[in-house]
């Protein structure tokens, strides 16, 4: 048996040396007094190296002026030459910095960053644990039960070639109500690359790559001191809504692909064309 997973893994290791990982997904959000907000991301990812470019539009003008406009941004890991560029599309611009400058400051980029998804702030780990421990202790005040309900589907569905399995769960608090729809599926080896990839390379300088949870519902559920049934696998569709008198506010993020295609180095690169700056506004 350990033979045959020796072998598997080489296997796979093999596959991904030779392509790169191309994920595409979309998210929608509206929020009161902020309105509407679309961004679509493109994630590429290969060995030591990762990029993601996110194409962002907001529909309330004085929003959106106050973002600096729609605007299609992203990041370049590059862990052979050990750099790190943010750049934006339509400036032309870009900036850069080496993990060496990063290590320095104790795993966080000196550039902003320029992702409107994931984080990349490469907050060191110590403050993100910090972080967690004053969220932990905010919830672990609030002294009233909230009523669960949870659905598991039985039947499988097919979201953009995943088989999926649908969850949805409500959580009733004293502030309103927190809906959750979930579609998860078993098979992850392709855009769980991608997810490592970045991680190691976000590590590699002292930084904490904070990825979407496997389960929203299931991050959410333990503080509530309920017994819950774990479902396995990863999301590839969720909708998120909050709702109490007053305000709504909702969220749809969905992986629209995961594929492996021939590895391509100038999808890592900057065109030769943008300017480079000291730093992005």
């Amino acid at each position: 048996m350990k033979f045959l997973f020796s072998i598997f893994i080489l296997f796979t290791a093999n596959i991904f040396a030779q392509t790169q990982v191309v994920i595409e997904e979309t998210m929608f959000m509206y929020a009161p007094y902020i309105g509407e907000v679309i961004t679509k991301t493109t994630k590429y990812a290969a060995d030591g190296l990762f990029r993601e470019e996110s194409i962002i539009d907001v529909d309330r003008f004085l929003i959106r002026m106050a973002m600096g406009g729609n605007k299609t941004v992203g990041y370049i890991l590059d862990g052979q030459n050990e750099a790190r560029t943010v750049y934006n599309v339509k400036d032309e611009e870009y900036a850069q910095e080496t993990f060496g400058i990063i290590r320095e400051n104790e795993g966080k980029p000196t550039l902003k960053g320029m992702s409107a998804g994931s984080n990349i702030d490469g907050r060191s780990k110590k403050e993100d644990d910090n972080s967690i421990d004053a969220e932990s202790e905010k919830d672990n005040n609030n002294d009233k039960e909230d009523k669960i309900e949870r659905t598991i589907s039985d039947k499988m569905e097919t979201i953009n070639g995943f088989k999926v399995r649908k969850v949805t769960t409500k959580i009733h608090g004293d502030k309103g109500m927190v809906f959750i729809e979930e579609w998860l599926t078993t098979d992850t080896m392709v855009f769980r690359y991608a997810m490592d990839v970045e991680s190691a390379l976000v590590e590699s300088y002292g930084g904490k790559k904070l990825n979407v949870p496997q389960s929203f519902s299931e991050s959410m559920l333990p503080e509530s001191d309920h017994e819950y049934e774990s479902v396995p696998g990863r999301m590839v569709k969720y909708t998120m809504e909050m709702k109490d008198d007053n305000k709504g506010f909702k969220m749809v993020w969905e992986l629209k692909s995961a594929k492996n295609v021939p590895f391509n180095r100038a999808d890592f690169e900057i065109p030769t064309d943008y300017d480079k700056v000291n730093k992005l506004d």
